[in-house]
């Protein structure tokens, strides 16, 4: 199977599962795999799209279709209107395990800095706000008879690193009002005041 090394523009990185289990495949399925989506203005992503369906003009099987049943990429849509945002999604992904081995994988974390240094996350988490770039392998894609390109993921290199918080409510969240009642239920008193801490190709 055709493919070469594949790093994607920098971008606000989406939907980060690159440690621990990682992301379930399908839902019950019981296989996992580690995935980044990096979101990228269309107007800088331009190269990368252009670099991707050029692979695919070039390795297509004979007799496939002229255009992919999957991209490497796609254009993000509203999801209410279904209207594009003007952004462009590369979606990277792989197997958590080494099929022969079992092995686990290891994503590698690099920053974007010079001099580069290779970085741990320990427990936490890529926020949507990080920003960094997707590297592995661009690959020709078969399934079921049908071609399209993936991306492979092997690394992160991040720009900026804003750590996942979670979807959970906090009393930071809460509306206060007037008539509430002093209700003692033997509770910790909590603050109000938001505390926040400082914080291939290539195109």
């Amino acid at each position: 199977m055709e493919k070469i090394k594949f790093t994607s523009p920098k971008g606000n990185m989406k939907w980060s599962f690159i440690s621990g289990l990682g992301k379930e495949t399908e839902a019950n399925s019981g296989k996992y795999k580690y995935s980044v989506v990096i979101s990228v203005p269309e107007a800088e992503a331009k190269e990368a799209m252009k670099i991707i369906d050029d692979f695919w003009t070039e390795n297509k099987p004979k007799g496939a279709k002229a255009r992919p049943k999957t991209k490497a990429y796609k254009l993000e849509e509203n999801e209410e209107t279904g209207e594009p945002t003007g952004n462009v999604y590369f979606s990277f992904s792989t197997p958590t395990t080494y099929g022969n081995t079992g092995d686990k994988k290891q994503i590698k974390i690099f920053t974007a800095k010079t001099p580069v240094r290779e970085v741990s996350l320990g427990d936490k988490k890529i926020g949507e706000e990080s920003l960094g770039r997707g590297m592995g392998v661009l690959s020709m894609y078969e399934f079921n008879g049908s071609h399209g390109t993936t991306l492979y993921l092997d690394a992160i290199s991040l720009s900026k690193f804003v750590e996942y918080s979670g979807g959970g409510a906090s009393s930071d969240d809460v509306v206060t009002d007037d008539d509430a009642e002093d209700i003692d239920l033997g509770e910790t008193v909590v603050g109000t005041e938001a505390v926040q801490e400082e914080e291939t190709p290539r195109v």
